[in-house]
């Protein structure tokens, strides 16, 4: 979390060691849950907002991710703090 705080905020110089820290984890069974405009899934995401979709979303979607969820060898250790569409 310290390192996607630092870097959003410009920190350029972390980014080697969270890229390397975030591919050594990745090798071990870490799996991130990032991505927005996917299927909501209350196993995966703990959405703490909301915002009315429209006509075209087939139920409820992902609209953005506010913190970084984590899967360890696909179970999850903590799950991503989502704004829910839909």
């Amino acid at each position: 979390d310290a390192c996607e705080a630092a870097l959003a905020h410009g920190a350029e110089d972390v980014e080697p060691i969270y890229s390397k820290l975030v591919a050594t984890l990745t090798k071990q069974g870490l799996a991130m849950v990032a991505d927005a405009e996917v299927p909501f899934d209350p196993n995966v995401h703990e959405a703490v907002m909301q915002e009315p979709g429209d006509d075209s979303d087939d139920g409820q979607v992902v609209a953005a991710v506010m913190r970084t969820g984590y899967l360890w060898n696909g179970k999850v250790v903590r799950p991503a703090m989502v704004k829910v569409r839909g």
